[in-house]
């Protein structure tokens, strides 16, 4: 979590208004002497040759400054952890996710949500737990009160131990619940109504102004949290008590159409809302889950205009778009996950085709926004009005463009064909990964292929990343993030800008979103290979026009010009960016795509290296404490069966192979470690002095299975394996 959430205060019996608090309110920086400023005294002492970052301006609070700094530093906010905890004279927290019930015992949840501070462990007398603002003096001395008892301090990321509070304390909170249901239900009944009609008003507005396309409330850890999504990520805006959210479950059920007091099945609804002088349709889902109801609100602006210039597209994917849509007639398809955009880009397409004299009817299930001119024909079984008989009808009435909401099976897929065949402009969507796998697609669906090819005439994929907020990103300096410097090394071009955060994209770094698109225009080949039936997708690709030709060269021209992140591309493409990226360049990705993130390193988890000689890793030890990991060091495989046996945190093992060692030697050593060791379950690597590298094929023939590496080692190739180790 990146940003300080805040928290509803629990309702009194005779409530008749419901308050929130802020949380933390203790972490927004007053003056020169805040947690902030203490933060940027550490990063320049930690980093002094990042001077500028100590000079970057910032108004939020210490968990958007936390987040801000560590994209600045392109590292993570873990890893700024471990840099900058020597400078507060306290040790990094390492891993939030482990937690002593008799320790969380001694400090109520609450006072720990005030001041964002996570007790973790007893040692003998001492309270260990983990704070981001270790020299707060009046934190200190409230908690030492709380405890009565000495408290030693360390330092994790403020995010992660928001998180982590109300991760450590469900259990108990589960437990109050299920205890307090009488007590809840006393509750529920004694709020007023009118608090509840202005609860969900309050949420709605405010989720609205924060440009959410989502509001999800749901059973959570004991109590109840609303969460937002904008930009497609979803963000914590604040947890209700039980009795509360059960109140406003059904207070939203009844106005969108629902029975109020049925939470066994499944219900959908719709209601609308004007705020601001902008109508919203609000579509309305209920789903009953193990803990109670979870209810989905998406919100659909009326007053959104949708034009194809103005959706981010670029110039070039514009135009082709354009000489698709002129076609009298033909069929054009839209491809791509759920939530990618899809009907957005259709709807600005028919935007620009609606004319007086054009006839344009849709089929939809449901319509989500109201075109003026256009007659928009919604799905509804129990009315008789099913997707086939809609479809069917429409065809009847001399349409000269139809937009079908999605082709779904065979007959589908052939009455567009036939509408396409039969002068008029189709326009629909498809579940696909890329542009040119909705031709085999189609065919699977009983396509004759003459009809595909003679009625096909566009093929668009598409994704959504978040844009770069133009107030706060800064240029990409050194160093550079692994997935900046793989992008450099496959592309020849270094990334425009990076994510800081600021108050107006509230602390992310992005603003908005942006499409990337794959667009697979026909042209006489393809049409000539369809036609005979080819399906293989490396033959149809063969056959493409010039241009970006898969998500990833799309996404790629958007980072070189900065207008959004290496990270945000992949992750809207997925692992397989990396190998078309190098493809569309000519260049090979050494690297494995997974190992790649950072992320796949758990902080806090430890690196055994097996060595007769203390020093050899020594030297790798900064680095391997900047990706959040532990180097411990045992003389021989006997004392790395123990250490193992007592830290269950190591995850990787690393046996070093003397320089003077002969292979027969080497065989000896790597046996006996394999012999005391028997800890097959974690991966392991094998660092062989050069000599031994032509003998690799003798050292698997005598039961090696470990990664071998070969010294002298580069720091990034050890913390390459370890990441591919990670991940698999």
């Amino acid at each position: 979590m990146n940003q300080a959430s805040p928290m509803m205060s629990q309702s009194q019996s005779n409530a008749s208004t419901i308050k929130t608090s802020h949380f933390p309110s203790s972490m927004v920086e007053p003056a020169l002497g805040g947690p902030i400023a203490m933060l940027r005294q550490a990063i320049g002492k930690a980093f002094p040759d990042r001077a500028e970052i100590v000079n970057v301006p910032f108004e939020g609070n210490l968990a958007q400054a936390w987040q801000a700094f560590s994209s600045l530093l392109a590292t993570t906010p873990l890893q700024l952890t471990r840099a900058v905890a020597p400078f507060y004279g306290v040790e990094p927290a390492g891993s939030l996710e482990k937690f002593s019930p008799e320790a969380l015992a001694l400090v109520p949840a609450n006072f720990c949500q005030q001041n964002c501070i996570l007790p973790l462990r007893l040692e003998e007398r001492t309270l260990v737990i983990a704070t981001a603002n270790p020299l707060d003096d009046n934190v200190n001395e409230r908690a030492r009160f709380v405890v009565g008892r000495p408290i030693r301090w360390v330092l994790g990321p403020p995010g992660d131990i928001e998180d982590a509070i109300v991760f450590a304390y469900s259990k108990e909170a589960s437990r109050l619940t299920q205890e307090g249901d009488s007590i809840n239900r006393q509750t529920m009944a004694s709020i007023d109504d009118n608090a509840v009609v202005k609860l969900s008003r309050a949420l709605m507005v405010n989720a609205i102004e924060q440009r959410a396309s989502d509001l999800h409330i749901q059973p959570y850890m004991g109590a109840c949290v609303v969460r937002i999504r904008v930009d497609g990520v979803l963000r914590r805006l604040t947890m209700l008590p039980d009795a509360v959210a059960t109140s406003l479950l059904r207070h939203i059920k009844i106005r969108s159409g629902m029975e109020a007091t049925n939470t066994l099945v499944p219900q959908d609804g719709r209601m609308s809302m004007v705020i601001n002088d902008r109508e919203f349709d609000m579509r309305v889902s209920c789903l009953p889950a193990s803990r109670g109801e979870r209810l989905v609100i998406r919100f659909l602006d009326q007053s959104r205009v949708h034009n194809l210039s103005r959706a981010g597209f670029s110039h070039a994917a514009i135009q082709t778009m354009r000489r698709g849509i002129v076609r009298p007639a033909g069929m054009i398809i839209m491809t791509g996950p759920t939530g990618c955009g899809k009907t957005s880009t259709l709807y600005g397409m028919l935007a620009e085709l609606n004319k007086s004299t054009v006839n344009i009817i849709t089929v939809e299930n449901p319509v989500e926004y109201r075109i003026p001119g256009i007659s928009q024909v919604e799905v509804n079984d129990k009315a008789g009005r099913t997707f086939m008989a809609a479809l069917r009808s429409i065809l009847r009435q001399d349409p000269d463009i139809v937009l079908i909401g999605e082709i779904r099976d065979e007959e589908t897929a052939e009455i567009a064909c036939q509408a396409a065949l039969t002068g008029h402009l189709v326009l629909s969507t498809l579940h696909t990964n890329d542009a040119l796998t909705a031709i085999p697609r189609l065919l699977n669906l009983g396509v004759q292929p003459t009809i595909l090819a003679d009625s096909l005439a566009l093929i668009i994929a598409q994704r959504l990343c978040r844009t770069l907020c133009s107030h706060c990103k800064v240029p990409v300096t050194d160093p550079l993030s692994p997935m900046e410097r793989t992008f450099l090394e496959v592309t020849h071009n270094r990334p425009g800008h990076r994510a800081v955060g600021c108050k107006v994209c509230n602390y992310s770094g992005y603003l908005g979103r942006l499409p990337i698109v794959d667009i697979a225009e026909m042209n006489s080949g393809l049409r000539n290979a369809v036609a005979t039936g080819e399906s293989r997708l490396t033959e149809l690709a063969k056959l493409r026009d010039g241009g970006l030709k898969s998500l990833a060269a799309s996404g790629s021209l958007r980072v070189i010009s900065g207008d959004t992140t290496v990270a945000e591309v992949v992750e809207a493409v997925g692992p397989s960016f990396w190998p078309e990226l190098a493809e569309h360049f000519g260049t090979i990705c050494h690297t494995d795509p997974i190992e790649i993130s950072t992320q796949q390193i758990i902080s806090g988890q430890g690196v055994l290296l097996m060595a007769a000689q203390n020093g050899m890793l020594e030297s790798m030890r900064a680095e391997l404490q900047n990706e959040g990991l532990v180097l411990s060091v045992a003389p021989d495989a006997e004392t790395a069966h123990t250490m193992l046996q007592k830290d269950e945190n190591i995850a990787i093992i690393i046996a070093d192979i003397p320089e003077e060692a002969t292979l027969e030697q080497a065989i000896q050593t790597l046996q006996h470690n394999r012999l005391h060791i028997s800890w097959a379950r974690l991966p392991s690597a094998v660092l062989l002095p050069p000599a031994l590298m032509p003998y690799e094929d003798q050292l698997r023939d005598s039961g090696v299975m470990a990664e071998m590496l070969y010294k002298p080692l580069a720091p990034n190739a050890l913390i390459n394996f370890i990441h591919q180790a990670r991940a698999r």
